[in-house]
């Protein structure tokens, strides 16, 4: 019997067949990135200065270790870290000012003298902090190495339209890039906030935002000119070269004005923009170092205030300029985050975590954490949580075993 062998027909068949396996290996990686399940976090948010201002002069490195090691082992993975104490930085900057560099020596003295008869005060935070720098500490760092060493993930959270006490001129918070340029602000300290500002900071009655600190938006600086994009973007690439960080946080929520007021949705692109540029610097430090810089956002608490301010972190995700967002209100937690309304509109793979503020009851924590994990949220981020100690109150840092899991959550009433 003769055997017709047809190598062409042969390499054809082949030809298909790999096809067919490629075809299908591409399907199932397609469908294996698709469910692929996002990292799970847990968020402890610690700003710049809080950290100073609950015991007395002089602190030392065991002290200032001690805000990091007091969240350990607690279900915390991941510690942010604010650099922002104001406008000014909680460190030696090259690029802007160091906190208290407003202050004349004579002044700062005089503060750090009376820092012994007060007692939670700016006076005692400036005196905790001097006594680091004088002696040749940089404390931002000692609390950034601390954490790596408790094998944390550590990011800077970086607040980029700081506003704190801008009503008045000599404060010691405010910067003078910020001071200089009052025609690089987005209006007039003291005007009337549009009705979406109040909604994003005022939310309902019970929840209104205090008419001084309302005051302040229209002081913040407009992020439509280049000079102060450039600004910001040097401040972020300094932190980024700076420390031995996971990644970077851009703080939308502090504050969350970057343009005037009735121009943000025409503003868009110019954040977008912004946000490539902070996306290469990231990058660049990254390759540098070679190890990636993770770079993510706290964004508002609806899709749509977003986009109303300037804002488009559904094109960020989609871009690749951002790894994570947090959804956030603004002080406050008076309605369920729209967290699956934020999951339709994100990339599959984007993890979507929730900033929850500062409740007074363990079982409301427990409550929101329920909604929020029950609505698909891939962790959750605890912000201003130990703001509870300006009260003489101890934070219960305990509680995060459960908040971190929600199989351990235990059930409340509702």
């Amino acid at each position: 019997m003769t055997l017709n062998f047809d190598p062409y027909r042969l390499r054809s068949g082949l030809v298909s067949l790999l096809a067919v396996w490629f075809l299908v290996g591409t399907a199932c990686a397609a469908e294996s990135d698709a469910e692929k399940p996002r990292q799970q976090r847990f968020i402890y948010n610690s700003d710049a200065n809080h950290i100073y201002h609950y015991k007395p002069a002089p602190m030392n490195v065991a002290d200032l270790q001690g805000y990091v090691d007091e969240v350990v082992g607690t279900g915390v993975t991941t510690f942010f870290a604010s650099p922002n104490w104001g406008m000014p930085m909680a460190y030696p900057s090259e690029v802007t000012e160091i906190i208290g560099a407003q202050l004349a020596p004579e002044k700062l003295a005089e503060m750090r003298k009376a820092s012994v008869t007060k007692g939670s005060s700016a006076e005692r935070a400036l005196a905790n902090f001097y006594g680091f720098i004088d002696a040749g500490h940089d404390p931002f760092r000692i609390m950034i190495d601390r954490a790596r060493e408790k094998k944390l993930e550590v990011f800077i959270s970086y607040r980029p339209n700081e506003i704190h006490d801008v009503q008045n001129p000599d404060s010691f918070i405010v910067t003078d890039f910020w001071r200089d340029h009052p025609e690089w602000r987005v209006g007039k300290i003291g005007d009337e906030i549009s009705p979406l500002f109040a909604e994003i900071i005022g939310g309902s009655k019970e929840h209104r935002v205090h008419p001084i600190v309302a005051s302040w938006f229209p002081g913040a600086l407009n992020f439509a000119i280049p000079e102060v994009r450039a600004q910001r973007l040097e401040e972020l690439r300094e932190c980024c070269e700076r420390y031995p960080i996971d990644g970077l946080d851009i703080d939308f929520q502090r504050f969350p004005i970057y343009f005037p007021q009735d121009a943000g949705a025409e503003n868009v692109e110019t954040m977008t923009a912004w946000m490539r540029e902070v996306r290469a610097m990231t990058r660049e430090v990254g390759e540098k170092r070679g190890r990636p810089l993770l770079l993510s956002a706290r964004i508002m608490a609806r899709p749509q205030q977003n986009l109303a301010i300037g804002l488009d972190p559904v094109t960020w995700a989609k871009e690749g300029l951002i790894d994570f967002v947090e959804v956030s209100h603004y002080l406050r937690n008076d309605f369920p985050l729209p967290i699956q309304e934020y999951r339709k509109l994100m990339p599959a793979e984007l993890p979507i975590y929730a900033s929850v503020e500062v409740e007074k009851e363990s079982d409301r924590y427990r409550r929101i954490a329920r909604q929020l994990y029950d609505d698909g949220v891939d962790g959750l981020m605890m912000f201003n949580y130990f703001t509870r100690r300006e009260g003489g109150v101890e934070p219960n840092f305990t509680l995060f075993n459960e908040l971190s899991d929600p199989a351990l959550l235990k059930p409340v009433a509702p």
